[in-house]
């Protein structure tokens, strides 16, 4: 399951385009509650460690471009650390979540989807903390009600994209299928 989608490279395109549009439509909907975690467990369970960082990172380039370019993030000093707060946070979760996985190669899908994910939920949730606790509005960003708010997201986010990948394979195969 961990490369699933780097032997076909037209296909990592065509997910990456689709996580990104989906990235900006949560944007739009949930603002800073973008699902970057999720996003980080989906590219860790389902890409090799180049196609993942390209995953996240876009993920996380969408989601500045709609805030400051759509919603009109205010342009401060604290809010461009914010968003890179959430950059190395996002980073370092997709990067502990692939040690996970790749540990776990083999197991069941049954142990690594869950774990992946709270791992880089954890993971995610921690980094943004050691990062964003200097910056402006940090208490109430760092809330209980704020992380189970933004847990809700991604766990609803991880969700989707689980499903968009198995969307995206059976829709391959049917393809294939056809050709055949």
């Amino acid at each position: 399951m961990h490369d699933s989608l780097d032997r076909f490279s037209g296909s990592t395109i065509v997910m990456i385009i689709l996580v990104s549009a989906l990235s900006v439509l949560g944007s739009l909907a949930f603002a800073c509650a973008a699902p970057l975690a999720a996003i980080a467990a989906f590219a860790a369970l389902m890409m090799g460690r180049t196609t993942g960082l390209a995953l996240v990172a876009t993920a996380l380039l969408t989601n500045q471009l709609v805030g400051f370019g759509v919603l009109h993030y205010p342009q401060t000093v604290d809010t461009f650390a914010w968003g890179a707060a959430m950059g190395v946070s996002a980073l370092i979760a997709f990067f502990v979540a692939h040690l996970v996985v790749e540990r776990l190669q083999g197991r069941s899908p049954m142990l690594t989807v869950p774990l992946a994910f709270a791992v880089a939920f954890a993971t995610y949730q921690m980094a943004l903390f050691v990062t964003g606790y200097p910056l402006e509005g940090s208490e109430a960003t760092l809330s209980a009600d704020v992380v189970r708010r933004v847990f809700e997201v991604d766990f609803v986010a991880f969700g989707a994209l689980l499903v968009l990948q198995w969307v995206w394979t059976m829709a391959r195969s049917a393809v294939s299928a056809k050709h055949a």
